[in-house]
């Protein structure tokens, strides 16, 4: 009774645990962001450290994690170490779950029990493979989120720089007006324009591009700190680079576009031609079928009775026919005593036939 409450229990807080890592995992929301103050408390406090060196971790798999956490927007500066933690809480709590069924089963042990073991196995594997497969996908989609709503936010700028706005007030006002149709784009704008406070718009730009690190941001970052280098109008140039940014993006919108084409050719065949081929050989197989069933009911050809006679039949040898000999032709007539009479008429030959016509003609 008290196994299948504790598995409840043990499977719950697993999946609790999975909903934490990527609703709480060093995310900071805008206002925690841009707000001084006392940062949020950790998920497991004091033990987040040393449940995060649970599990051992190469430096490029550590490098990549911390990379992804950075452009899927988790700033906490123990991001990293929340996320492991809660990854290496979800692998070891679903071992000790195994290792305590396995321990309390029966003896002996049930047929299924290898396969239970061998699926809890890949369980495991995949527990520890997918927060980072998710986390990827997070930080992926996130980065094109940023890049789709980068040249509308350039143009905002330029326009509101052209208008005589200061620099930070025009990030501000964008941020503020972004925040409902591209939020992520809106928060960056804003630790931009909290950074270029407290340094240079060069600077928290490559902060920028250093977060995100996409070749649109870095081209950004380089384009402006080479303008202010050079004194020129840092409105011309965001204008002219947010018309090359739209020009790319419908570049690799045609691009997408002509591969998806390609990519379709698979499914539609590998979708497509089973209906196909159903509807074309499914009459023909219906009456072969019907067919063989009405055959081999008695008296049918593909009964056992009819299948021996004719294989007799078959192996028979073939002798030829006698030679059938010329007989007269014959004709019968009546007498006057109603009698018949036979008479054999041999068939005229072809010099009979001429001397013939030639006495009547003469």
């Amino acid at each position: 009774m008290l196994l299948p409450i504790a598995t409840f229990v043990i499977v719950a807080g697993l999946l609790f645990l999975l909903g934490l890592l990527f609703i709480r995992t060093g995310r900071n929301g805008e206002g925690e962001i841009l707000a001084g103050g006392r940062a949020r408390r950790l998920t497991f406090g004091p033990l987040t450290v040393p449940l995060a060196g649970v599990l051992p971790v190469s430096a490029g798999s550590k490098g990549n994690i911390s990379r992804d956490l950075r452009r899927a927007g988790f700033y906490h500066r123990l991001a990293y170490e929340e996320f492991m933690a809660l990854r290496n809480a979800l692998v070891v709590g679903w071992v000790l779950l195994v290792g305590t069924a396995i321990v309390a089963a029966p003896e002996p042990a049930p047929k299924w029990m290898p396969a239970a073991i061998a699926c809890a196995a890949v369980l495991a594997v995949l527990l520890f493979a997918m927060p980072v497969l998710l986390l990827h996908a997070q930080a992926k989609a996130r980065l094109q989120r940023i890049q789709y709503g980068l040249p509308d936010a350039l143009d905002m700028i330029t326009m509101c720089m052209e208008g005589g706005l200061p620099l930070p007030q025009v990030l501000q006002r964008v941020g503020h007006d972004l925040a409902t149709t591209h939020a992520d784009l809106a928060c960056e704008l804003k630790i931009i324009g909290r950074q270029m406070e407290a340094g240079s718009l060069d600077g928290a730009l490559r902060q920028f591009a250093a977060r995100i690190d996409i070749p649109d941001v870095q081209s950004l970052a380089a384009l402006v700190g080479q303008t202010e280098q050079q004194g020129g109008s840092v409105a011309g140039a965001l204008a002219e680079f947010a018309d090359g940014v739209r020009r790319a993006q419908r570049q690799r919108a045609e691009e997408h576009g002509n591969k998806t084409s390609v990519k379709l050719l698979f499914p539609l065949v590998l979708c497509l031609a089973p209906p196909v081929y159903i509807l074309l050989l499914t009459p023909a197989i219906i009456e072969m079928r019907e067919f063989v069933l009405k055959e081999n009911r008695p008296g049918g050809i593909l009964t056992p009775q009819s299948v021996v006679a004719e294989s007799d039949v078959l192996s028979r040898p073939l002798s030829s026919p006698p030679a059938r000999r010329r007989q007269p032709s014959q004709w019968t007539a009546a007498n006057s005593g109603g009698e018949e009479i036979s008479t054999s008429v041999s068939r005229p030959r072809p010099g009979d036939t001429r001397r013939r016509v030639a006495d009547r003609l003469d």
